[in-house]
């Protein structure tokens, strides 16, 4: 099959934008089985936002009309400056005919000529008793260069099944641990007060979790940063939930988690960034904020049900935690490398 086009996505081209999101459920649909239904709204606001830190560039297949296949590239500009972040779809029914091989092609050519030298995208990785999820992308991955640099470990918790006596026993315990220390809670944009605190430790999770052999490198994170990674979820009608523990003898942020309710989802929500500052570790506090904030999705969204969470599989210490609070494994995730010639 050769006829098709590779052209970038023209967001002004109404129908052509209706057929890159009907290939993006399409794909949805087949290859992840069991897991967050699809939903349009981050797809359809990412189009037109406007990004302080980075470029995002999208291409299409085109065939008869309709869009085959997409491709997303991420090139970051204030860090990492040597990646460019990947992903490529193709529809179930065109694979195996030099669709995805077209685009991925696309978007090497351009990292190159851009000054990338490292290529990196996720894979899903299903695991055995887990969701029938598509390993497509493995071999597609690997037949083209990439190499598996870091595995992660995904985990749902199901908000029905938690025992709400062990969660209180559990906080109870914790909290006992943390003296000195208090709980602040708010949504959205950190108060000023905290939001270099937060800045710094959001840098911190670029070089304290594991990354096996990903070629992830240190980012600055300022507080004008977060202020317009905010200015992003607000424009797409997404509810922030945060939670921090403060050392109340310094002031300091001692840690912070995060939990991202999208803009239309009523039974799905992701965990975002966890992270205790290493000169306060030991006093539960990674505890105490997971717990903090599961609690509060139920304050804000009675209906939620599911909270997905990802870990890179070596971070026992986190992923004792998620399973302490009700995190059960779903599937794992890899992400593919490829050092450019």
């Amino acid at each position: 099959m050769s006829d098709f086009t590779i052209v970038p996505l023209d967001t002004t081209d109404h129908e052509l934008v209706q057929s890159w999101l009907s290939a993006g459920q399409a794909v949805h649909e087949h290859d992840s089985v069991g897991l967050a239904g699809w939903h349009p709204v981050r797809s359809l606001v990412g189009l037109v936002q406007g990004y302080s830190d980075r470029d995002e560039f999208h291409w299409v297949a085109v065939f008869g009309g309709q869009v085959i296949g997409t491709s997303t590239m991420n090139l970051s500009t204030l860090d990492n400056t040597h990646m460019a972040d990947i992903e490529v779809q193709v529809r179930p029914e065109h694979r195996r005919r030099g669709v995805g091989t077209a685009l991925l092609q696309r978007m090497e050519t351009e990292a190159a000529q851009a000054g990338r030298t490292t290529m990196s995208c996720w894979a899903s990785v299903p695991i055995p008793d887990g969701p029938p999820i598509s390993d497509s992308c493995i071999g597609f991955a690997a037949h083209h260069g990439y190499s598996d640099s870091l595995t992660t470990v995904t985990r749902r918790c199901d908000l029905d099944k938690v025992d709400d006596e062990e969660l209180q026993q559990l906080w109870n315990q914790s909290m006992e641990a943390a003296e000195g220390f208090e709980v602040v809670v708010f949504e959205g944009t950190p108060p000023d007060d905290l939001i270099d605190g937060f800045a710094y430790l959001h840098g911190r999770m670029y070089t304290d979790m594991p990354l096996g052999e990903w070629d992830l490198q240190e980012a600055d994170i300022d507080a004008d940063r977060i202020r317009d990674w905010e200015r992003q979820r607000r424009e797409k009608g997404e509810l922030h939930l945060q939670v921090a523990v403060r050392h109340k003898e310094s002031g300091d942020v001692a840690g912070f988690t995060e939990i991202i309710i999208e803009g239309g989802r009523e039974h799905h929500c992701f965990q975002g960034d966890t992270i205790v500052d290493p000169r306060f570790r030991g006093h539960k506090l990674g505890t105490i904020l997971k717990i903090a904030n599961q609690v509060r999705i139920r304050e804000w969204r009675p209906k939620m049900r599911y909270v997905w969470t990802g870990n890179a599989e070596t971070n026992h210490h986190m992923i004792a935690i998620n399973e302490a609070v009700g995190y059960r494994k779903i599937y794992n995730e890899a992400v593919y490398q490829k050092k450019l010639s």
